[in-house]
């Protein structure tokens, strides 16, 4: 019935500046350290979903959306910082006090402390704005289950 319109979108080929990994913490240290074919193979698969991504490939995008974080194959984050980063998300877009109060939901479950959480508001503030923090305060605030109408 419709067809779909598709762009072509110029992707431009840059040659990636491989940085040396950071020094150990100390001299002698038991820290392992991914191998160079290891960090190479993760620089691929990702450089590899971001192309997908920027050409709307609708496989990827279904994907990407679906799994959210898990897309690239293995977790890229760890639960808490995944969950504080749709968070901040969700914080930034205005959300309905409903998805916060889920994502909240998650992220204590995986973690988060309340201060954290708040950290999240505080640390999006500057991109967001004060008009954006002002009137998503309150909605974090019973999405955490404070009552800022009691008396103090």
């Amino acid at each position: 019935m419709f067809e779909e319109a598709r762009t072509t979108v110029p992707v431009h080929v840059r040659r990636r500046i491989m940085r040396s990994p950071r020094p150990s913490a100390s001299p002698g240290s038991d820290d392992e350290r991914p191998t160079v074919a290891a960090s190479f193979a993760a620089v691929d698969e990702t450089e590899r979903l971001l192309r997908r991504l920027a050409l709307n490939d609708e496989e990827s995008i279904g994907m990407v959306l679906a799994s959210g974080s898990d897309a690239g194959g293995s977790a890229a984050l760890r639960p808490k910082v995944d969950l504080l980063v749709q968070l901040g998300a969700l914080l930034a877009l205005g959300a309905a006090t409903s998805s916060l109060r889920a994502t909240v939901d998650r992220a204590v479950e995986a973690g988060a402390t309340e201060a954290e959480i708040v950290g999240v508001l505080i640390a999006v503030a500057p991109a967001v704005g004060l008009a954006r923090v002002v009137s998503t305060a309150p909605r974090l605030a019973m999405a955490i289950g404070y009552d800022l109408e009691a008396d103090e």
